[in-house]
């Protein structure tokens, strides 16, 4: 139902899976989340009302397996809605991570964005088209058998429920596809990617108020209403963050590595470090580089092992007990910048990196100061920690 990417800022993988692990399409990990089993269960009651209807004779327990099967048709349906995301994001090389189902909605996220208006287009629509496709093969084959058979009844709300996560889906707001499908017809017709996305984000807003007003004036139902505003706070709060994306996304052209570098005091690694941090404050600079007996830098201290570390034992320990060592994925070319920055920043991170500016080395980023360009917030989270 909602295809994510980050184009924000850095990400940190989550410390455990996000739910059970049922398989793997095209080297993607699917994920069933723990909400899934509760989704299941309500959506299984609501079956059993449906099915009874159409099977008076049938016994309780007979019914209670068609709602059973009901219910895992309809998670085997939003996984399905989900796989086509993640197939078509792979096909473009979006880098998919994972794909998580929590039953009520399904998550595929990717770690780049579609690079152009009509990719946007097919990787939105490409979900709903699966359930569109399997609501139609669910009526075609009932052109053949009864609705008042056990299949019949099975394939009937199967139906009903491909064409219902078909409609909700594309309608035109983030976080729905149809948000996705919104935004790429506005990047398209205006050439601006930063127009389309909030014109889904604004799209979001005006679909959770159509569903509050819907809710609000249709007869009342308590699970069916409570579901109903559930929905509603969900795609509001997705727009909202679809908008911050937006805010963010303005601020990209100006991250540039080069221009986010602290000035930096070289050391040798037998300097105390005590007497590092008098220097590095006399010189006016927030970072120090470890340098080899040539000048090359080799370590960076690294500031949280600073704070940790008492006042009284710093003048005792040396500035390379407290610095990390510089791996080449450290190493960062002042003139990265934008996505290409984050990206990296993403996939290898760091406290701190070396920039170098044709091959010579010209200062320290520290990440918090590049999370702070983007969030102030969440850089103070990082501060605190």
């Amino acid at each position: 139902m909602v295809d994510q990417s980050d184009p924000s800022g850095p990400n940190t993988p989550a410390a455990r899976p996000p739910g059970l692990r049922i398989g793997r399409v095209r080297g993607v990990p699917i994920y069933l989340s723990p909400l899934a089993l509760v989704f299941g269960v309500l959506i299984a009651s609501l079956a059993q009302n449906w099915q009874r209807s159409r099977l008076p004779e049938a016994s309780d327990s007979h019914i209670l397996l068609l709602a059973v099967i009901t219910a895992v048709g309809y998670i085997g349906s939003i996984v399905l809605h989900e796989i086509g995301h993640a197939v078509t994001a792979e096909r473009f090389g979006l880098r998919v991570r994972a794909v998580t189902v929590h039953g009520f909605a399904g998550f595929t996220e990717h770690e780049k964005e579609p690079q152009t208006a009509s990719r946007q287009f097919v990787v939105s629509f490409s979900g709903p088209l699966v359930n569109g496709l399997l609501g139609g093969l669910c009526f075609a084959v009932l052109q053949g058998v009864s609705t008042h058979t056990s299949l019949g009844a099975v394939l009937w709300d199967l139906g009903w429920l491909n064409l219902a996560l078909f409609v909700l889906n594309l309608a035109p707001g983030l976080p729905l596809d149809g948000g996705g499908v919104l935004a790429a017809a506005v990047w398209g017709l205006t050439r601006n990617r930063l127009r389309g996305l909030r014109a889904g984000a604004y799209g979001g807003f005006v679909v959770a108020a159509a569903i509050v007003a819907y809710t609000v004036l249709r007869p009342a139902n308590s699970f069916s209403n409570l579901y109903m505003l559930a929905l509603a706070g969900f795609v509001g709060f997705g727009a909202y963050q679809s908008l911050r994306a937006a805010d963010l996304r303005e601020k990209l052209p100006e991250l540039r590595a080069g221009r986010l570098i602290r000035k930096t005091l070289p050391a040798e690694s037998s300097v105390p470090l005590a007497e590092a941090l008098r220097a590095a404050q006399q010189a006016g600079a927030t970072a120090i580089a470890v340098v080899d007996a040539s000048g090359s830098p080799r370590m960076i201290m690294n500031g949280a092992s600073v704070d940790a570390l008492p006042e009284h034992r710093r003048p005792w320990v040396g500035i390379a007990d407290v610095s990390r060592t510089i791996e080449p994925t450290m190493i960062l070319d002042a003139d990265l910048a934008g996505e290409e920055l984050l990206d990296h920043v993403r996939r290898h991170q760091a406290p701190e990196y070396l920039v170098v500016q044709d091959g010579r080395p010209v200062g320290v980023l520290v990440l918090v100061d590049l999370v702070a360009r983007l969030n102030r917030n969440a850089a103070a989270r990082m501060a605190r920690k």
